[in-house]
């Protein structure tokens, strides 16, 4: 029988799950060992890659997202260890965790669960490693913020055992899911995780569930971990809300009873209510909010412009505009260039001021042409529009630098990231560092590279990264052992991004706090986008109406050029277009899992097509189906388009 089986349940997180299994096959450790990945449906979950590299690992793929309990119950029915690690797979453990995590549990039979002390990506400890039972009166400290206010009370901060020193073991109640290591015959006997959690709350209830057996829980400061939070649902966000407060529920209504329950319950619906509102304000703020003060500008000063040119130009004798044109003709212009801003990606990652301008050019260009063909009695003036689109681009780029300049917050994205870099690893792997970051579209401003410390001291790394301003510091963990890197987070976390690179995969990650998701840097995929996905949906919706609406003389003129069958071609599946069930453009959902690439719609017109017969075709279609992938737009989607129709139908 083997000593330790380790659990993993992956959704959508490949990268970390690579430098997670990285971690656990360079541990140190004399105890037998199996690695269980569980992937829950993950749209790209990276299984060829990553069992290419750790062949040892036992995969299984659900077809559907069961949630986190469920499928760690799937992965222990598997379990062949005496021991079970539940482990997340945003983690890095240190070279010695699984030995003395063993060690530990073999030396006290009478511990149930083993937690361990976390770090987040920024080498801040995280306290959620220890915590008490959450009780109505634990919570309520905890909810009142009284609990920030006295980290280190006994009574107000009870919630996560702020007056428990993090760097001693001691005996707690409830351990942190993204570790638990548990006996495997015992987490059976508990039948595993409650399948009634979906995500959060499952790690309290099973911790309580152990307690209850009259185990001991022990928190676990003698090896430590980093867990760089890269979950899917984002914190703040109404869906994190949700789940998180409807798991607190359950907890309520399945541990507590009478009154407590009752009391946790109307914390727990107070949380809800004040979490939900300020997530709502704060969505309306990051989205909502940008589109209507955009509309009330342009429509103010396109307005007037419209009484300048009234009284200087046009009605210089008296007169004005007819009402059509002020409350009719002047909406529908504010509602398309709102739009055209809104299809470019403006109002989501933050605005480049050559976005907004290339966004307004391209709307007015296309209303212009649309004017061009209304009725005479509805062409007013084609200088109001050009005037107003100018005024207007200027003021939206006018008043958002504005903003910037007095609240400080940024209101404009960068249009290049140019990260001051220092790269602390081998020579061999500079070349692999600079091909991911020109893949990336990340150009430093500032690189340094600097060879391994053979004494392993980082003061010489603090100074530097002070003398040269370095907020990014790459560690090769090619090069350096994972045991370095989180000693050189926790050194240097607060001070700079600290990052790893893995030169196998081919990806930087890492994640700048806890509270925010981690982040990668890897040869990008324009095919996820989501600017051109918005954009790709818009072109094929408008380009496949104006097939249907022309029919007469698309028909006639896609035969003139040689382009029926791929004419009666798209017709056909037009519906399934509509529908989102097919695109114009791209490449197969077979031709994606096997080359392991993001999956699309299928096509109506595959790229695969333009193949020669007398080419190879697997080793082109990969080479095509990839740069489809990384350098996927629109313009290029039309090109395609043109191309792809004169082909014969299938």
């Amino acid at each position: 029988m083997l000593d330790l089986s380790i659990v993993i349940v992956n959704y959508n997180v490949k990268e970390f799950l690579s430098q997670c299994l990285d971690s656990i096959y360079r541990s140190k450790t004399n105890y037998s060992y199996e690695v269980i990945v569980v992937d829950n449906q993950s749209s790209d979950s990276g299984e060829a890659e990553i069992r290419g590299q750790f062949s040892e690992v036992h995969w299984i793929n659900n077809y559907e997202n069961l949630g986190f309990g469920r499928a760690n119950n799937i992965g222990l029915k598997a379990a062949k260890g005496t021991y079970t690690l539940i482990l997340n797979p945003d983690t890095v453990m240190r070279s010695d965790t699984l030995q003395k995590s063993i060690d530990y549990l073999k030396n006290h039979p009478e511990v149930g669960g083993l937690g361990i002390q976390g770090i987040d990506g920024s080498g801040k400890f995280l306290p959620e490693s220890k915590r008490a039972l959450p009780t109505p009166l634990v919570a309520f400290w905890k909810i009142s913020g009284l609990s920030n206010l006295f980290p280190t009370s006994k009574t107000f901060a009870k919630y996560h055992l702020g007056y428990l020193s993090k760097d001693e073991n001691h005996e707690v109640d409830i351990l942190v899911g993204c570790f638990m290591m548990v006996p495997t015959k015992l987490l059976r006997e508990l039948g595993g995780f409650d399948p009634r959690y979906f995500m959060y709350g499952e790690d309290i209830d099973l911790s309580y569930e152990l307690q209850k057996t009259g185990k001991k829980n022990i928190y676990f400061a003698e090896s430590k971990i980093i867990h760089y939070k890269g979950e899917s649902t984002k914190r703040g966000s109404l869906n994190y809300v949700r789940m998180f407060y409807q798991a607190m529920i359950l907890f309520a209504q399945k541990q507590f009873s009478g009154g407590a329950a009752w009391t946790y319950k109307i914390l727990i619906y107070l949380g809800i209510y004040l979490r939900a509102a300020l997530a709502i304000v704060a969505r309306i703020a990051r989205s909502a909010f940008a589109p209507v003060v955009d509309a009330v500008v342009l429509y103010y000063l396109l307005n007037t412009v419209k009484i300048y040119w009234e009284l200087n130009h046009r009605f210089i004798n008296g007169g004005s505009y007819p009402d059509l044109y002020t409350y009719n003709i002047q909406v529908a212009y504010v509602l398309l260039w709102v739009i055209g801003l809104w299809v470019s990606g403006n109002y989501f990652s933050g605005a480049q001021p050559k976005n907004i301008m290339r966004s307004m050019l391209i709307t007015t260009l296309m209303i212009g042409f649309g004017y061009g063909l209304l009725p005479e009695e509805l062409r007013f003036s084609r200088a109001l529009l050009v005037l107003g689109a100018l005024v207007g681009t200027a003021s939206l780029i006018a008043y958002r630098a504005l903003i910037a300049a007095v609240s400080g917050q940024r209101l404009f994205s960068n249009e290049q990231r140019r990260p001051r870099i220092m790269f602390y690893g081998s020579n061999n792997n500079l070349s692999v560092l600079n091909d991911i970051l020109n893949a990336s579209d990340v150009q430093p401003s500032f690189l340094w590279h600097q060879e391994p410390l053979e004494n392993r001291l980082f003061e010489q790394l603090k100074a530097l990264v002070k003398l040269h301003r370095i907020n990014e510091l790459v560690v090769d963990c090619s090069s350096s052992s994972y045991d370095e890197l989180i000693a050189i987070t926790e050194a240097l976390g607060t001070q700079t991004a600290v990052k790893s690179l893995l030169p196998k995969n081919e990806f930087i990650i890492g994640s700048d706090s806890s509270l925010s998701k981690g982040m990668t840097y890897k040869k990008a995929l324009r095919i996820t986008d989501a600017n051109y996905l918005r954009q790709r949906r818009v072109y094929e919706i408008g380009l496949t109406l104006l097939l249907l609406l022309t029919l007469p003389i698309s028909f006639l003129l896609a035969h003139i050029m040689g382009r029926g069958q791929g004419w009666q071609l798209w017709v056909s599946q037009a519906g399934q277009l509509f529908a989102g069930k097919r695109t114009l453009i791209g490449y197969s959902a077979g031709l994606g899992e096997k080359f392991s690439l993001p999956q699309m719609p299928q096509p109506i017109f595959d790229i695969c097509r333009e193949l020669p017969q007398e080419l190879d075709f697997s080793q082109n279609a990969i080479a095509l189906t990839e740069d489809y992938a990384k350098e996927a737009a629109v313009r290029s989607d039309l090109l395609r388009l043109w191309q792809l129709t004169k082909c014969s139908a299938p």
